[in-house]
């Protein structure tokens, strides 16, 4: 079962940092990432994060323990939501660069 709840956590993490790499990347944006901040690492990196969010979660063997699973895989999705919520309050000129016009 801890190896479940481990899986699941970085499962729903990744999945979930995957967003908005993906989304800015096939938009034509630029998003900060450790890889560079163009639209084609950023897309690069958002499909790799779906990928091994993917991978980890076939491994946890959710079919065992389906609950704890999907408690641990929603934290991990909270837990980078929350850590991305920081970033951007930390880091205004980020909107500037990025979104043109927002203050």
């Amino acid at each position: 079962m801890l190896l479940t709840i481990i899986l699941g956590f970085f499962g729903g993490l990744f999945g979930a940092n995957g967003i908005p790499h993906y989304l800015t990347g096939v938009t034509g944006q630029e998003h900060p990432s450790p890889f560079g901040s163009s639209s084609v690492v950023n897309a690069i990196e958002g499909w790799a994060m779906f990928l091994l969010g993917g991978i980890l979660w076939y491994f946890a063997w959710i079919q065992n323990y389906v609950l704890s699973a999907f408690i641990s895989a929603a934290l991990g999705m909270l837990v980078i939501a929350l850590v991305h919520t920081q970033v951007w309050v930390k880091n205004p000129e980020f909107y500037k660069r990025m979104l043109p016009g927002r203050n």
